[in-house]
């Protein structure tokens, strides 16, 4: 053997016979060479002129992976950290028992190698694709057969925590009316009543729309004045429609000047303090059209003291409490992307809890905000360390600072006439009071 070649001399004769003999050159020519004839001996003249055929490669070899799949195969793109799911490797061939049951498995996170072994007796037959579930981090996932190897393999990314998280938000948007579905009262895309203006021609037709409408929402409330006065609910709507409407007629004999100096004026009878001149402020704000959203550091500060505020912010850390201990500080499922109420809000409407409300007459809370209409719960930061924890808490108030037709009957004061004239005869916007509060939270679970 000279170079990687084999060199044979032969003196005299070389004689070799075998059932069957075959000579394979894989890569270069075969070569007869002799300074006289090569004789071939066999059927049809001992010739047979065909196309060459390599000789096939059956070596088993991964070809693909894949993963994360669900249950049906279907491609999860932001798996949770650490949650398993499948992953499949196919080969070139359909493999036997006795090749397969050679699969590795190998993640590599963080640039460090850790190799998954396991048992496929379970798996009959011979089959061309092999299923493992397997836990899901920032990592690579090899399946292979001698070496892994970054063509054959897939990248996963979880789906890390994001921050502010929202956690948690009652059944009502911010200036969108609630309807009722299915017996259910959900938040749909019309403009909540509250929150329209200049919806009212100031004329005969806008008088009688209005008119309609206070008739309705009376004898809807009112009731019968005995068994046998079967037309009693209806005369007292017709009464207290006529009546309101009236008051409103007569305010809109008022300029719009007349009427801000009785809405600004009045409004001090309602609040106090530095709430008195946060109350001015909004009044000054609907006068300037500005509509958008309004935040106040006093107003935020005295909802922030308010004991109802106090008591509807402990029931969100309760709940988030408990949910952490069945969950061991597990958070991840706690994410709202969508319009649900999130996962939270059953255990918070099980305990009662219900929108903030601020009816004070005196305070400053009951007219500028009374009764939140929307809110919002954001976790802004968390950190566990074996059972303890502490996360950064932030709590969203939404109002809406106008009035609907049922506030006038309801209250039935100068301020909410001139104010329910300016909104949705002259057209002054109303606006979403904003209150945001921040906190921290701190325990174990």
């Amino acid at each position: 053997m000279e170079g990687g070649n084999i060199i044979r001399n032969v003196f005299g004769k070389s004689y070799k016979e075998a059932e069957q003999i075959m000579k394979d050159a894989s890569k270069g020519a075969l070569d007869f060479k002799s300074p006289q004839e090569n004789t071939f001996y066999g059927k049809n003249g001992g010739k047979k002129l065909d196309e060459y055929e390599a000789k096939k490669d059956n070596t088993l070899l991964v070809t693909k992976v894949e993963g994360p799949l669900d249950d049906n195969g279907g491609k999860i793109d932001k798996p949770k950290e650490g949650e398993k799911h499948w992953f499949k490797a196919t080969f070139n061939r359909s493999a036997t028992k006795s090749e397969y049951k050679k699969l590795l498995w190998q993640l590599k996170i963080n640039g460090a190698s850790i190799p998954f072994f396991f048992d496929y007796s379970s798996i009959e037959g011979s089959t061309q694709t092999i299923q493992v579930k397997l836990p899901c981090y920032d990592m690579r996932a090899y399946a292979y057969f001698k070496s892994p190897i970054d063509k054959v393999s897939v990248e996963v990314n979880v789906k890390g925590l994001t921050f502010p998280m929202l956690v948690l938000q009652g059944t009502r948007r911010k200036g969108k009316k609630i309807i009722i579905k299915d017996g259910k009262k959900i938040s749909s895309n019309d403009t909540a009543v509250d929150m329209l203006y200049g919806d009212y021609p100031e004329n005969i037709t806008g008088f009688n729309k209005l008119k309609a409408e206070l008739y309705t929402e009376n004898y809807n409330t009112e009731k019968q004045d005995s068994w046998y006065n079967t037309t009693s609910r209806a005369d007292n709507a017709t009464h207290n429609a006529d009546y309101t409407i009236k008051k409103v007629e007569d305010f809109c004999n008022k300029s719009s000047d007349e009427l801000f100096k009785i809405f600004k004026s009045e409004i001090e009878w309602y609040s106090k303090g530095k709430v008195e001149t946060v109350a001015k402020k909004m009044v000054d704000r609907m006068q300037a059209n500005s509509g958008g959203e309004f935040s106040d550091k006093d107003l935020t500060d005295a909802v922030i003291q308010h004991e109802n505020s106090q008591a509807f912010i402990s029931s969100i850390k309760s709940v988030i409490q408990s949910y952490l201990t069945k969950n061991n500080g597990d958070i991840q499922n706690l994410e709202i992307t969508d319009s649900s109420n999130g996962v939270l809000y059953k255990d918070l409407v099980d305990r009662g809890v219900d929108n903030p409300k601020f009816s004070d007459k005196f305070s400053g809370l009951g007219i500028t905000i009374n009764d939140v209409w929307a809110y919002q719960i954001y976790i802004t930061r968390y950190k566990k360390n074996g059972r303890s924890f502490e996360m950064g808490l932030e709590y969203i108030y939404y109002d809406h600072f106008g009035l609907d037709y049922p506030d006038i009957q309801k209250y039935d004061k100068d301020i909410f006439y001139s104010w329910f004239v300016l909104q949705h005869f002259r057209g002054y916007q109303p606006f979403i009071t904003k209150i945001d509060i921040v906190g921290e939270f701190k325990g174990t679970f």
